[in-house]
């Protein structure tokens, strides 16, 4: 009997996705999957743009570069823009720990357009940083010059 089921079938009416809290795959009926999606996309307020501002995005990410001359350095500009970025993408993770198993939507941002100047900026600003815990009166007794 199951020398009879198309795979190729089965791969059309269910969807492979991750669980959530742990390396386990979980197959689910594709309709379900799709519904949990929209149901979590609506109860969010998301909506979807009519056009994919991707390129406006790369291409004022390219012009700021360009204008930070003082800031980043000429030969790691070319480094700091994706050649091909593309929207992220969104997956889907299962919470089978859960009730109902709903789902966590995890972004990928790795080939958005700013996500290697944003790594940069990151870096600078954590090097650049002051320390954490510094007490108020010390600050105060060491710019009047007392202790």
């Amino acid at each position: 009997m199951l020398d009879d089921i198309n795979p190729w079938s089965i791969i059309v009416i269910y969807a492979i996705a991750k669980a959530d809290k742990c390396k386990a795959l979980v197959i689910i009926d594709r309709t379900a999957l799709t519904h949990k999606v929209h149901k979590f996309i609506h109860e969010n307020d998301m909506v979807q743009l009519n056009k994919d501002p991707t390129d406006t995005y790369h291409k004022q990410i390219q012009i700021a570069i360009q204008n930070s001359e003082d800031l980043i350095d000429k030969n790691r500009c070319k480094y700091l823009l994706n050649i091909k970025p593309t929207a992220p993408k969104l997956n889907a993770y299962i919470k089978t720990h859960k009730e109902n198993e709903p789902i966590r939507l995890v972004i990928d941002k790795t080939q958005a357009p700013a996500y290697k100047t944003a790594n940069f900026v990151g870096k600078q600003i954590k090097t650049h940083k002051s320390p954490k815990y510094v007490r108020h009166d010390k600050l105060k007794g060491a710019s009047t010059g007392t202790t």
